[in-house]
């Protein structure tokens, strides 16, 4: 029992020295967040970014920085004054107010993204910018963009391409001033725009009477469009008329010309019929004659030989086999007393008797 104590009591050390070493020797970055590791005893930077994981970092040698590694966000509005979170990603400034090219004044709500350059945030803190990078960013994004966007007139504001043309012209400069803090931009979104009251009717009076001079310029496209539209619908009309009584034409003429072409044939095929056929008849007579000849000569002959054969010696023996085959005499009755009889032991004389010579 004090064994089992003894073993138990020593992997509880064990576990415990596990922990303590793991806690002393590996700090852990957790996700959407760049560590930057600093060497106390010499004082450097390690020139590298540590992302999510854990990594090695001895307590009280290394001390270690955790940056946001999320997409920043200023926002220029004053509908959003005061509502600063320090675990949020959005940086918020009142509205930016300028004076237009054509010495008005405006009010712009703005926003800005922009990140960390991938692998710069260890320059960010060498440099020293960790705590105060956001606030810098906002104010250099606030005066280049009261400086670029003074440059438009309230009815470059009022067309898209031209608004968007000045952000895009304005986006290389954003960039070469922000890469000194070691962040990046990333779009910039102008979201309102808001004029003087008195001005901002003037010019939505003016925006309305642009609106309707381009409302009745598309109108006369619509009805000049209309127009070429029953232009075309007219000429395809009368082409599609023209066209149907060629092609009627053409179908008579081609249906002519096969109704021509079918009696033509069939005039032929009589003509070849009739001719065809009283040759052929004639030949069948002919063929007929010569075959009733050859069967009348053959049959002459047939006869002929028969009548050879028949007058051999042999043939006589056969007729007079076949007589005497069919010779059905009931009785026969010889006069011995006559001398002309022969007698029944003279068999030749009694052949010659009954059946001839």
């Amino acid at each position: 029992m004090g064994f089992l104590t003894k073993v138990g009591g020593l992997v509880l050390l064990l576990v415990l020295l596990v922990v303590l070493g793991f806690a002393l020797l590996v700090q852990r970055i957790p996700p959407a967040v760049i560590g930057v590791k600093q060497n106390q005893l010499r004082g450097g930077i390690a020139e590298r970014d540590f992302g999510f994981g854990y990594h090695l970092g001895i307590v009280g040698v290394h001390q270690w920085y955790r940056l946001d590694a999320r997409v920043h966000f200023v926002n220029f509005s004053s509908e959003q004054l005061g509502t600063e979170d320090s675990g949020s990603n959005v940086d918020y400034a009142g509205s930016l107010d300028i004076r237009t090219s054509d010495n008005n004044t405006a009010s712009l709500d703005v926003t800005v993204a922009y990140r960390i350059i991938p692998g710069r945030a260890w320059q960010l803190v060498r440099d020293g910018f960790q705590l105060a990078y956001r606030d810098r960013v906002q104010r250099v994004i606030g005066g280049l963009l009261q400086e670029e966007l003074s440059k438009l007139s309230p009815e470059d504001f009022v067309s898209t391409d031209t608004r968007l043309r000045r952000v895009e012209e304005t986006m290389p400069r954003v960039r070469a001033e922000l890469e000194k803090f070691h962040v990046e931009p990333i779009s910039i979104l102008i979201r309102a725009v808001r004029f003087p009251q008195e001005y901002e009717e003037k010019l939505q009076l003016k925006q309305l009477t642009r609106q309707k001079a381009l409302l009745a310029e598309a109108r006369q496209k619509q009805e000049l469009q209309s127009q070429q539209t029953e232009a075309y619908e007219k000429e395809t009309e009368a082409l599609e008329k023209r066209r149907r009584g060629e092609w009627d034409v053409q179908l008579q003429e081609r249906r002519s010309q096969n109704q021509v072409e079918i009696a033509q044939i069939q005039a032929d095929a009589r003509i070849y019929d009739q001719t065809n056929r009283a040759e052929a008849e004639a030949q069948a007579v002919g063929a007929i004659a010569t075959g009733e000849l050859a069967t009348a000569k053959a049959e002459a002959l047939r006869n002929e030989l028969r009548n050879a054969a028949l007058a051999s010696t042999g043939g006589r023996i056969f007729l007079a086999r076949q007589a005497a085959q069919n010779l059905n005499l009931e009785s026969v009755t010889l006069n011995s007393n006559d001398p002309s009889v022969p007698t029944v032991l003279d068999l030749s004389a009694l052949v010659r008797l009954l059946i001839g010579q």
